[in-house]
């Protein structure tokens, strides 16, 4: 029910005046909490049916984000070192006395938003056709004692 449009909401507030329904019945009924009910319920009298209207639930500010400086650095050892992965990047950048180098993930999560590593979808898995492919390379003794 979080997601619902303003019509619905407008409906479900309306619902305790007009069926002569508690607010407790009420949220039974469209199954949702009696704080969610009451939060709506004070966006509706504070800014009226535009209120109801589903909100963006992103953050305002991303204190944590690596600066754009960091950033265009790893794209452009990347671009001058394609062979290079997330791991030699962030070695080559502590190497080269970088103040702030973010971790492993960040790097490659920021070559992967700039498109400069693949998404893992051309990985092919090795699979064995026949049982007697799947082979290890060493041998354990059963429960017998003896290797089989």
């Amino acid at each position: 029910m979080v997601g619902l449009e303003a019509d619905p909401w407008l409906e479900i507030l309306r619902a305790p005046g007009r069926n002569g329904l508690t607010v407790t019945e009420v949220c039974r009924r469209y199954n949702i909490s009696r704080k969610t009910y009451y939060s709506y319920l004070a966006r509706y009298r504070e800014h009226g049916v535009a209120g109801l209207a589903p909100r963006s639930r992103r953050p305002k500010s991303f204190p944590a984000q690596t600066s754009a400086d960091i950033e265009a650095v790893v794209v452009r050892v990347r671009l001058d070192r394609p062979q290079w992965g997330a791991r030699r990047i962030r070695t080559h950048l502590l190497r080269a006395g970088s103040v702030r180098v973010p971790a492993v993930s960040t790097v490659h999560a920021i070559l992967r938003r700039h498109g400069l590593v693949g998404d893992g979808s051309d990985h092919v898995a090795m699979t064995a056709s026949r049982p007697e492919q799947l082979m290890t390379t060493h041998r354990t003794p059963s429960r017998a004692g003896s290797y089989s």
